[in-house]
């Protein structure tokens, strides 16, 4: 070894008397520097096991605890991983650098972490995560394969797996080298939402599909380890089976429910999948959220470490699921250190916390120092996590290049999804009794019709896991959708006709050779999936019913599981199960006109009812409509003679509208306007009913979606936008696109377009932003927008700044600004019936009903414990002043009273608001309701007709107050108007002046115009996104300058100063440069980060590093004024040093 060596060549020459004394001291000193450079970890000759003691041995509990944390890409910064040597990010679904980011954005964001990790101390690499479960689905122009659910059908493991060979370069380096995604579960019962990320029912084809960790991590070669983590370096990424065990089976198939199971079959069915993974060499294994015989899985000591560590001898990591140490709690994140302290006890290695990162940390310090949690269980974690990092080759390759960058999206890979596609198919039904088989399709014909919802949608097509989290409807990537696939696929001369949701009547009229109805689920995730029904939306069936019942049609289901078809089999002539096939809809047309043959089979069962389930094959009791491995196959033509399609003849039957005798009086604005109500109301169904209690967000609304469903309401939530940066034209222009989709609906109802304007208009790029109502409060009596209207009791509830003030005879008196959004209510007005004036006014939405700012500890969406007279005292009179005001809506809250969840509290919502303060107006949840979920309901009886009722009479009653039947559509007669003078005006009322020098006799305020040098510091100083906090432009608010318009507190003292005083800006400037400047005085500007809900809850209301440093070092050796920007008091006292202070509690918005 080099020490040896060194060290054995200096004792020789001492002994040789060939050096001085001094001269062999200083030969010793060198050698020794040069020893001390060398490293085995650092050494890629070393052996795994060598560099992981090495490295261990080095490492302080800190960055071990770093090693343990994942955190989101959204709060990460090479800062933040520096500081706090985090060892791993994730995107979650959705999570991206940009909007249709490039492989360069990638490559350059996941650079940048990473070099924040080798800027520490030891430089251990990051491992980057990124959900990829069916492609690169988060990347734009990724090529998006069939999910699991078809791949099953396909039985070929080894295909999966080349799929996974073949496509790990856009993987690899347009992410960096990273974890990947593969579900590993048998689901036993289709109406669990995550079904289509299984591959079977069957483990035995679960098992097959496992070949897809060789093709992401590269062939485990002769004579390595058992069980030991392996993946190639270069090119290849870590795999990750999940979830770990037993989340297909839960009880009715709920999402994250309880699986009821003995041994015997866990092993049998859940188990064996994960055995032949972990012989294949998989690095890491993720946990589920759901239970195992009443113990959650996140804290099943038995199964993590003493079956999966002990048992199995897995040596890769474990870690858990998304908040999964959360859900340990009801409501989760209730008792967090508990959380912790049980799940890294049960073998969980790496936390994906992902936001929560410093209370992770702080806590699992806390829990290692006071002995809860032994440093062996630390030590075991972070051998486990090295390891695979050693493996993966990150210490000599940590960052991501563009080798690889140009097969995002590649037509090879797209070839490559399109045979999967093909394979997945599966034919169920070829062809009436008698009438022969219809399929393959002729391509030559006269002219087809392609009727259904997801004929001609890439989003519909890819369902869930696409682009973002939930999937979208809409061509929300590049691809080839079913209808462009049908059109490529016949001949020039055959008219193609597309009909979204045809009548029976157009069909007949139009002479079709034949049709094509493409028809199938929304795209959904996890629990938002689960359903008791298994049916598709009633404009589905009808469109079968009306296309099938006029000519000979096929069918294609893309489902993520198994639906109710049965009842409309009679009418198909050919029925195909597509599944979820992703971008490449070329696939599927290649297998229908005959290009390729219909191979697939099925991969679970199809029931005939959902009463069946869950039914499996090899149950005792099994009567499927399509058995398990069923399917029919078709031979490939090559050439196809052309043959005249029987074609029926139809007698056109000409028909004029004949005018309703009646007056439709819900049209007729002169009408009352319950009579207005009760004449719409007679013509409504139950669908159009349920459609206007419905409101969805604007990412997933569409003119279609708007008609199809019948909707009632679009929202859009904070961050939710038309485009980026998007003027008053784009808005006016998509808000009337919604609307000309619901206007064009038989009864023609418009819409309500909701947004979070909670300080401004504050979605909205360069409007003006207000000060939030903490500050607006301060002024008792400025009539500006949103009127939440909780008392907040304690600052340490996040959600402190939405509230004017602890006094509820302040916020009362805030509620003028309803009148103010709304208009003045007439005289002799009824008494709870919403007033809004006019097409130039809004419908205001008092929130949050009712005590949620009086939550114990401060905890968002916490239990508030109060006596009715305290609720009725204190939470309860800004609603009554809001009712007598006119407010339209009032939103319940996410909090409890006294236990019971204010969402289903009937006491005080149809009880006390309805009918004791007879509130006349729509009560919207903060949720969008499941259309066919309320629909069963009603027509099993289990919600009556009048509560339908009520509700739909309550909502028409706000929107012909507010004028929409007579002026739908938005215009930009308002768009010029600008209002930063106000918004100034407001900043100024709301400051508070809290100290006013040390000395009382000698003031430091007003400060002086002109000086000779002033200094102005602190993080708050220059930052847009600092001053107007939470709820801008985003949800959470942003940093720096570049979101919005807006002046800083820098730029306005600059404008306020004499032009021959220098402003110096420093953001933390040293005392001893404080002292050296001879500044005159200075100007501090701290405060909190931008924070909204549960993200600003605060057990310590301290202002965030270095704010407290700057402070001491600027007061403690010049004059200052400290200006505070926060939602609430925080704590000052031990800060006393500052002459001046101004407390700009109010987020002081854009006007500094």
């Amino acid at each position: 070894m080099i020490w040896e060596v060194i060290f054995g060549g200096f004792f020789q020459v001492i002994n040789m008397g060939r050096l001085t004394a001094a001269a062999a001291v200083a030969l010793w000193l060198w050698t020794a520097a040069v020893a001390a450079e060398y490293v085995k970890y650092k050494d890629p000759q070393q052996p795994v096991e060598v560099r992981v003691r090495d490295l261990m041995s080095r490492m302080t509990l800190a960055e071990k605890i770093g090693q343990m944390t994942q955190i989101e890409r959204e709060v990460s910064s090479a800062d933040v991983i520096n500081k706090y040597l985090i060892g791993s990010i994730v995107s979650g679904g959705g999570s991206v650098p940009r909007p249709q980011a490039t492989a360069e954005d990638w490559i350059d964001m996941v650079n940048a972490f990473q070099k924040g990790a080798l800027s520490t101390r030891l430089g251990i690499p990051l491992i980057y995560g990124i959900d990829a479960i069916h492609g690169n689905n988060n990347a734009y122009k990724a090529t998006i394969f069939p999910h699991n659910v078809g791949l099953g059908v396909t039985r070929q493991g080894s295909g999966a797996g080349q799929e996974d060979r073949r496509c790990n370069g856009s993987r690899s380096q347009s992410n960096g080298d990273s974890l990947h995604l593969r579900a590993l579960y048998s689901c036993e019962d289709p109406r669990w939402g995550r079904c289509y990320e299984s591959y079977s029912e069957d483990h035995e084809i679960v098992q097959m599909m496992t070949e897809i960790i060789p093709g992401l991590q590269g062939e485990v070669p002769p004579n390595y380890p058992n069980n030991f983590p392996f993946v190639l370096p270069r090119g290849k990424v870590a795999g990750c089976s999940k979830h770990f065990v037993g989340d297909g089976g839960t009880a009715y198939g709920i999402n994250e429910n309880d699986t009821v199971i003995e041994w015997n079959e866990l092993q049998d069915i859940h188990m064996p999948a994960y055995l032949d993974s972990i012989r294949k060499g998989v690095a890491t294994i993720m946990i589920s959220y759901s239970s195992l015989n009443g113990i959650r899985m996140h804290a099943n000591y038995d199964l993590i470490t003493g079956y999966l560590k002990n048992t199995l001898k897995f040596e890769g990591f474990v870690i858990s699921d998304m908040r999964g140490i959360d859900r340990l709690t009801d409501p989760p994140h209730s008792n967090y250190t508990y959380s912790v302290q049980v799940s890294i006890l049960a073998g969980l290695d790496m936390i994906m916390v992902p936001d929560a990162y410093k209370e992770f940390i702080d806590d699992l310090t806390f829990l290692v120092n006071a002995n809860v949690i032994p440093m062996s269980r630390i030590n075991d974690a972070v051998r486990r996590i090295l390891r695979v990092k050693f493996i993966m080759g990150l210490f000599e390759n940590p960052l991501a290049d563009l080798s690889f960058a140009h097969y995002l999206g590649s037509q090879e890979h797209r070839e490559l999804a399109r045979e999967a596609v093909r394979k997945s198919l599966v034919l169920l039904k070829n062809g009436k009794d008698g009438d022969g088989q219809l399929v393959p399709l002729p391509t030559r014909s006269e002219r087809i019709l392609v009727a259904g919802s997801h004929a001609d949608d890439i989003g519909n097509q890819c369902g869930g896991w696409t682009i973002d989290w939930e999937g979208h409807s809409g061509n929300i990537t590049v691809g080839t959708t079913i209808l462009t696939a049908v059109r490529n696929s016949v001949d020039p001369d055959t008219k193609v006709v597309y009909n979204e949701n045809p009548e029976a009547e157009y069909v007949r009229a139009n002479n079709f050779s034949y049709a094509i109805v493409v028809v199938g689920e929304p795209p959904y995730v996890e629990s938002s999936g689960d359903s008791t029904t298994l049916t598709l939306d009633e404009s589905a069936y009808a469109t079968i019913t009306n296309v099938c019942g006029a000519v000979r049609c096929v069918v294609v289901l893309v489902t993520g599981r198994p639906v109710v078809i049965e009842p409309y089999i009679g009418e198909i002539d050919a029925l195909v199960a597509a599944w979820l096939p992703g971008t490449e809809g070329q696939g599927v047309a290649d297998v229908l006109f005959g290009e390729y043959g219909f191979t697939g089979r099925l991969a679970r069962t199809w029931f005939r009812t959902v009463d069946q389930l869950p039914m499996n094959v090899g149950d005792a009791i099994y009567d499927p409509l399509f058995p398990f491995g069923y399917g029919l196959m078709t031979s490939p033509r090559v050439m196809l003679r052309m043959n005249k399609m029987r074609v029926f003849l139809v007698f056109l039957c000409l028909w004029a509208a004949v005018a309703e005798a009646e007056t439709l009086k819900y049209k007729d604005p002169k009408q009352p306007l319950n009579a207005r109500i009760k004449d719409l109301m007679r013509r409504m169904t139950l669908e159009e009913k349920i459609g206007q209690m419905t409101q969805i967000e604007s990412k997933v609304a569409s003119p279609d979606v708007m008609k199809n469903y019948f909707i009632g309401s679009v929202l859009s939530g904070p961050g939710s936008v038309p485009v980026a940066k998007a003027s008053a034209a784009d808005w006016v222009n998509m808000v009337n696109g919604f609307q000309k989709g619901a206007v064009s609906t038989r009864l023609g109802i418009p819409m309500i377009h909701g947004i979070d304007a909670v300080h401004g208009h504050s979605n909205v790029y360069k409007a003006t932003i207000f000060p939030h109502n903490v500050g607006l409060g301060v002024t008792r009596g400025l009539e500006t927008f949103a009127p939440c209207i909780a008392v907040c009791r304690d600052p340490r509830w996040g959600r402190c700044f939405e509230s004017y003030s602890e006094d509820h005879k302040i916020v009362q008196a805030m509620t003028e600004i309803i009148p103010g959004l709304q208009g003045d209510l007439p005289a002799n007005s009824r008494k709870g019936i919403p007033f809004v004036a006019g097409k130039t006014k809004i419908a205001a939405c008092a929130k949050h009903f009712v005590g949620d700012g009086g939550t114990m500890r401060g905890i968002d969406e916490n239990n508030t414990v109060v006596d009715p007279k305290g609720l009725f005292g204190i939470h309860m009179p800004a609603y009554y002043d809001s009712i007598r005001k006119g407010v339209a809506t009032v939103m319940i809250s996410y909090s409890s009273w006294n236990g019971i969840k204010m969402h289903t509290n009937k006491f005080l919502i149809t009880g006390f608001l309805k009918g004791r303060l007879k509130f006349r107006v729509m009560v919207p949840k903060n949720y969008t309701e499941f259309i066919d979920t309320l629909t069963s309901l009603v027509k099993s009886n289990v919600i009556p007709m009048s509560r339908i009722d009520d509700a739909v009479r309550r909502i028409l009653r706000v929107k012909f107050v507010m004028g929409l039947f007579e002026d739908p559509l938005a215009d930009l007669s308002l768009a010029r108007f600008e209002h930063r003078e106000l918004a100034r005006e407001a900043v100024r009322k709301s400051l508070v002046l809290l100290k006013n020098s040390k000395d009382p006799k000698k003031p430091l305020l007003p400060l002086p115009k002109k000086a000779r040098k002033i200094l102005v510091a602190g993080t708050h100083a220059d930052n847009l996104g600092f001053q107007c906090g939470g709820w801008t432009i985003e949800w959470q608010g942003f940093r720096g300058n570049n979101v919005t318009s807006g002046t800083t507190i820098l730029a306005a003292i600059k404008k306020a100063v004499d032009p021959s005083t220098q402003v110096v800006f420093s953001e933390n400037p040293g005392s001893s440069f404080v002292k050296g400047g001879e500044f005159s005085h200075a100007i501090v500007v701290v405060g909190e980060l931008p924070y909204v809900d549960k993200t600003g809850d605060s057990t310590n209301l301290t202002i965030t590093d270095p704010c407290p440093s700057t402070i001491r070092s600027v007061c403690g050796s010049t004059k200052c004024v400290v200006v505070v920007v926060s939602g609430r008091p925080v704590v000052m006292e031990p800060d006393r040093r500052a002459g001046g202070g101004v407390a700009a509690r109010d987020r002081r918005g854009r006007g500094g």
